[in-house]
């Protein structure tokens, strides 16, 4: 438990991050800062692990303004590498349109 992580976060994430066009730059700067808080100390504590697909093995968090955190824990080097980031209700829509067709 006394073992702290360093968070570091991709392009791909960064890009992902600043594509959210629902917040404004300053949420996005909090949800950026805050990452590095809940993945420091405990990141898979309540994070689950992805079992199937193209991100098998990775890791999903729910972040600070309903975001979802994709991210890879390497426990030897004790980093914490941050590859996606997605809002929790953002294909809600893509779901509807296709039930209604």
């Amino acid at each position: 438990m006394d073992r702290i992580y360093s968070v570091y976060w991709t392009q791909s994430a960064l890009d992902g991050l600043s594509g959210i066009l629902a917040y404004p730059p300053e949420v996005k700067e909090r949800i950026y800062l805050d990452s590095f808080d809940r993945l420091q100390y405990t990141p898979t504590l309540i994070a689950k692990r992805i079992k199937n697909g193209t991100l098998r093995g990775l890791w999903a968090r729910l972040g600070l303004y309903q975001v979802i955190l994709v991210f890879e824990v390497d426990e030897d080097t004790a980093k914490v590498w941050i590859y996606g980031i997605k809002h929790k209700r953002e294909n809600v829509y893509w779901k509807r349109s296709g039930r209604s067709k």
